[in-house]
């Protein structure tokens, strides 16, 4: 097939918009849709981004980009903040990606490690006999971590990698559990409310196998394996689903997420209270990531105590 734009050869046909596109003009629909929630967003408008990076392509590519455009103008500060989970061939893995990707772009880099604040990885939090699966100790951790690094770069902005298949399946995981208030409250965040930095989202209208075909065209380095503990995730199953849906009818993750705007109510004067041990930001008494850190330490203190008799 030939480009639609120039009658190159094409490398990608979108069926969402029945149009094909060479490698140059792959990555100028690529950046030109990104530049466009930069700006809706405002993600570049002055100050501190934090940028959170695991390592994947989706964060390596939200990174690379931001970097590029901030470059243009002096105003933006990029700083990337990434958690070390402790998952032995993987997470150790990533962050050497990222360490030499900063080292070279000379980008401000900042870690936080579960080790340290949850007195265990992940890797030994696995085996201990629980109630949930792995993946729903990490995000609760990660993404109280991640917003803890944020607030200590002083970033008025946190920015994350979440393409286009994350927020379909977000939506719909939210939908099915009738949980509208969490679908409320899904970034991009127009409103800020104390304490919780702002989250951006600059690669939301870009489909997963494009940032994959992006990065891999642009030469961004990734690390391509997953998670070992990613096949717990309940997520999965509504991954599946979504792809489903796009194979048959595509344009369905689009619609998805225009639905959610149309059921989606602005929010203002957003207040929250802080939790009584840790003080972050939460909607009863006790954070969730304390709560969480309270069952692991009971789970794990009775099982020593059965172990040693």
């Amino acid at each position: 097939m030939k480009c639609s734009i120039c009658n190159e050869k094409a490398i990608y046909a979108a069926r969402y918009n029945g149009r094909h596109y060479c490698r140059f003009h792959f990555i100028e629909f690529v950046n030109d849709r990104v530049k466009k929630e930069v700006r809706r967003q405002h993600i570049l408008d002055g100050g501190t981004v934090a940028v959170a990076v695991s390592g994947g392509k989706d964060s390596m590519t939200a990174l690379h980009i931001l970097s590029e455009l901030a470059a243009t103008q002096r105003k933006t500060k990029i700083v990337a903040i990434t958690v070390d989970e402790g998952i032995t061939g993987y997470r150790d893995k990533s962050l050497e990606i990222i360490e030499k990707y900063c080292d070279e772009h000379s980008l401000e880099w900042h870690v936080s490690r579960f080790s340290e604040y949850m007195g265990m990885t992940m890797d030994e939090l696995a085996p201990i006999e629980r109630p949930r699966t792995t993946c729903a100790y990490c995000g609760v951790m990660r993404r109280t971590l991640i917003n803890r690094l944020a607030r200590k770069v002083s970033a008025s902005r946190l920015a994350t990698g979440l393409n286009l298949d994350d927020t379909a399946q977000s939506i719909l995981m939210n939908i099915s559990r009738g949980d509208i208030e969490r679908l409320h409250m899904m970034g991009p965040h127009e409103w800020v409310i104390e304490g919780l930095v702002p989250r951006v989202q600059p690669l939301r209208l870009i489909p997963e196998n494009e940032v994959l075909l992006y990065a891999t065209l642009r030469g961004i380095p990734f690390l391509r394996s997953s998670c070992p503990y990613s096949e717990e995730a309940s997520r999965n199953l509504f991954r599946d689903i979504v792809l489903r849906l796009e194979e048959e009818m595509p344009g369905t993750r689009y619609a998805l997420l225009k639905s959610a705007a149309a059921i989606s109510c602005p929010r203002e004067n957003v207040s929250a209270g802080r939790c009584i041990f840790c003080d972050e930001v939460t909607s009863g008494i006790i954070c969730r990531a304390c709560s969480l850190k309270r069952e692991i330490s009971e789970i794990y203190d009775r099982q020593n105590s059965l172990n040693s008799h």
